[in-house]
């Protein structure tokens, strides 16, 4: 790649293929095939199925913890066989290798990222030519990721930059007098339900509390400083505000899930 990616050989991968089957395990093999030397690294699986948001959400928070030079491949696709696009990124040190079904307009505004739309006449000499109508993953994705991770193959060798693709998915918080309106994204393994709202939104701003499913949540800094059960929002390790129950299930108590609005109330 170019000096503004040099490739070092680590790749995330993020999916929603869940563990079930042969799937994950199937594209790290066709990965190794092509770059023995690779280093996989399993962001996530368990995105929502057939909603590129979620993953692009957490690919958008989670790639700068991750060294520059690495190719973060992220398949949710249910355009899978069809004529949609596949897209490569490139910035901030870092290259994303996706379709082009919204999963990386968030990436692609914090890495102010070059983009460039897959050609696939010009990976037939990278022998990446014969596709499935189903798993993309393996057949198209992770040879290419393959090729890109290892430094044999550029950018502007695979690619045609484009400012041409589909935007995010998710809305953008929007500010309305001393209210912040977001909505839930996803809940984690907790049962914490992560919100679009951004903490950057609150610095110098004095947050009064938080409203989700009919509830005023009091705004505190760790889950301990609350008592067991206690509703509580915070800004969580991945800089956005979070509802959660302590030491129990936010979604259940609150029976809310992605979609759901959550407004941040401020002095």
């Amino acid at each position: 790649m170019s000096a503004w990616f040099n490739a070092c050989g680590v790749i995330s991968i993020t999916t929603d293929f869940g563990h079930r089957g042969p799937f994950v395990g199937t594209m790290k093999g066709v990965i190794l095939r092509r770059l023995r030397s690779a280093q996989l690294v399993d962001l996530t699986h368990e995105a929502h199925v057939h909603w590129p948001a979620e993953a692009g959400f957490w690919l958008e928070r989670a790639y700068p913890y991750f060294p520059e030079g690495t190719l973060h491949l992220a398949v949710v696709d249910p355009g899978v066989g069809t004529g949609r696009n596949v897209l490569l990124a490139v910035g901030d040190g870092h290259a994303f290798l996706a379709p082009d079904n919204g999963l990386l307009a968030g990436v692609i505004a914090r890495s102010r990222a070059q983009v460039y739309r897959v050609e696939p006449e010009r990976l037939r000499p990278l022998g990446i030519d014969r596709l499935s109508a189903t798993f993309h993953g393996r057949d198209l994705f992770a040879p290419l990721a393959a090729e890109l991770a290892s430094g044999r193959v550029s950018a502007t060798q695979i690619g045609t930059p484009t400012a041409d693709y589909i935007p995010a998915l998710i809305e953008a918080p929007a500010c309305r007098g001393k209210e912040i309106h977001g909505m839930v994204v996803t809940s984690d393994h907790f049962g914490n339900l992560i919100t679009n709202i951004d903490a950057e939104l609150l610095v110098d701003r004095q947050v009064l509390g938080v409203r989700a499913a009919g509830h005023r949540i009091a705004f505190h800094r760790t889950y301990a400083d609350v008592a067991p059960g206690t509703l509580l929002a915070l800004v969580n390790s991945f800089g956005v505000i979070e509802v959660a129950a302590a030491e129990q299930n936010a979604a259940s108590a609150l029976g809310l899930s992605r979609g759901g609005p959550v407004v941040v109330e401020l002095a």
